[in-house]
Formats: C-alpha cells, sequence, structure tokens
C-alpha cells in the first residue's frame, strides 16, 4: 500500500506550491539538506488529518460532497491569494 501510495502521489505533487517553496527556501539559506528535512517533516505532520479522517470522511457521505467541499475551500484561498498578490 505504501509503495502505491508514493508512486500514485509523487508525480501528481511534482511542481506544486510546496516545492516551489522548499526551492526558494534551500537557494536562500543554502541548506539543502536541513531545508528536505524540514519540507518533509512538514508534509508528514500535515498529512496526519488526511490519512487519519480520510477513511471515515469518505464512508460517511458520499464522495461528492468531500470533492465540492475541498473544490470550493481551494477556490477560497486561491482567491485569497489573488486578491493578496493584486493589493
Amino acid at each position: 500500500m505504501f509503495l502505491a501510495t508514493a508512486v500514485s502521489l509523487f508525480p501528481v505533487e511534482m511542481g506544486d506550491k510546496t516545492q516551489i517553496a522548499t526551492a526558494a527556501l534551500a537557494a536562500r539559506d543554502h541548506d539543502i539538506l536541513l531545508v528536505a528535512a524540514g519540507a518533509t517533516a512538514g508534509m508528514m505532520i500535515a498529512n496526519i488529518p488526511a490519512v487519519l479522517l480520510g477513511g471515515a470522511v469518505t464512508r460517511a457521505p458520499p464522495l461528492g460532497i468531500p470533492r465540492i467541499a475541498a473544490a470550493l475551500v481551494s477556490l477560497a484561498l486561491g482567491l485569497r491569494a489573488l486578491a493578496a498578490a493584486l493589493t
């Protein structure tokens, strides 16, 4: 299961904002190993609730509800970031 998850998520996550921020921090701080360790630890901590609650969330309501909720949260965060960039 671990290997299947790692192989399926790695290509999808390439180039996302986390990796861009990690590359910027590594370039600024010139400590690639420390920045990589921090980014890895941060992603692992951020994913704990998703792993623990993911099964329960998908069993309770139909999958359409969590998908719509995730899309709305992503849209709201994107619009907020866009508004902050324009001001």
